[in-house]
């Protein structure tokens, strides 16, 4: 036990003599290789500084348009037919073998012009039997009047002259109208679109025989909501588009307007008219843009540049350059929106002409964003 406590008491001294010169040497190795650590870590730092990304300032690229104070339009487009009134199939009034066709397809004619003639040969011999007795009538009925005006007349054998000469006159007539129906004439003047018989065949009241079209005045028909009743009348301006003639555009008014509304579709019907047309075919389509809005002097503005908020306002960025540089400064500004149309809007708002405003790429900034406009 003695042996024991001798060797602890003996390693404790030792220790005790020899510990604190080899700690002061350990703890000054351990503070230079501190020291070479820190300025090892702020070399580092100052490389992952300049480095950094996060630290550089990214500015917004957006177009921008300016607001114009002009006359503003707004068009509601339905579509429309062309039509018109000398589109006619024209049929034989009388029976009877066609005799001759005088005409040809894409002729033109004039009213009363003979088209087409139909055999009247048994008509022509009728026509001759009754001159003939017609004659004997009038020389019968001259006799008598000349005994009742010698007084020796007999009543009867007077009224029975007279009325073989006016039965005659009638039949004669009646016979005479009806040759002139083996004459089909044409009732307007205008082209003749379409034949639809040949020299020899019959020809019937209830055949049509061939069509003739005018297509120098035409109408173009078409229907509008009942919610345009107020804002349509009879000269509001349309325009016509035909996209059948690569887009052909002509500018008119209107100049019918409907006095029904359609209970079916709630639409109620418009004409616009075009007279000396060269172009136009009838059941061709059309587009009518029919004017239902104007302001003069309208606040006028691109509407790509027109957001919402998450109350559904609407908003404009106006952009404000800033001075001597090439950035600018965004203001969101409030407006309402009267009227949109072809890619612009008329707005009101605290807008003033030729303000400059956002468009593409105004959705991803804000008032506190500085700007570049491309």
């Amino acid at each position: 036990m003695k042996k024991k406590l001798f060797y602890f008491f003996t390693m404790s001294a030792l220790l005790v003599a020899c510990g604190p010169a080899e700690t002061s040497a350990d703890l000054a190795a351990l503070e230079s290789k501190r020291d070479s650590l820190k300025a090892e870590l702020a070399v580092v730092n100052s490389r992952i500084q300049e480095l950094d990304t996060t630290k550089n300032i990214v500015i917004p690229i957006v177009s921008a348009s300016k607001a114009k104070v002009q006359d503003f339009v707004h068009k509601v487009e339905v579509p429309g037919t062309v039509e018109t009134d000398q589109n006619a199939l024209i049929n034989a009034e009388a029976s009877g073998v066609i005799e001759k066709i005088h005409v040809k397809e894409g002729q033109k004619v004039s009213k009363g012009q003979t088209l087409l003639t139909i055999d009247s040969e048994i008509l022509a011999s009728n026509i001759d039997e009754l001159e003939t007795s017609l004659e004997l009538a009038e020389y019968m009925f001259k006799k008598q009047q000349e005994l009742m005006d010698k007084g020796v007349g007999v009543e009867v054998e007077y009224e029975q002259a007279k009325n073989q000469k006016l039965s005659l006159e009638k039949s004669l007539k009646t016979l005479r109208s009806q040759k002139g129906k083996t004459i089909v004439r044409a009732p307007f003047s205008g082209v003749i679109d379409d034949i639809m018989v040949k020299q020899g065949e019959m020809a019937a009241p209830q055949i049509p025989i061939l069509r003739i079209v005018n297509n120098d005045e035409i109408t173009i028909n078409a229907s509008l909501s009942e919610n345009l009743l107020a804002k349509v009348h009879v000269g509001t301006p349309v325009e016509l588009n035909f996209p059948s003639l690569n887009d052909t555009s002509i500018i008119s008014k209107v100049t019918n307007k409907g006095n029904y509304i359609d209970p079916t579709n709630r639409t109620f019907r418009i004409q616009v008219n075009i007279k000396n047309n060269k172009i136009l075919l009838p059941n061709q389509f059309a587009e009518v843009n029919v004017t239902d809005f104007e302001r003069d002097s309208a606040m006028v503005v691109h509407s790509e540049s027109i957001l919402q908020d998450t109350e559904n306002k609407s908003f404009v960025y106006r952009l404000t350059k800033v001075p001597n540089e090439e950035l600018y400064e965004v203001e969101k500004v409030y407006i309402t929106v009267i009227k949109k149309f072809d890619g612009y809007s008329c707005i009101e708002g605290p807008i003033k002409h030729d303000d400059l405003l956002a468009e593409k790429g105004a959705k991803g900034i804000t008032e506190t964003d500085r700007v570049v406009i491309q």
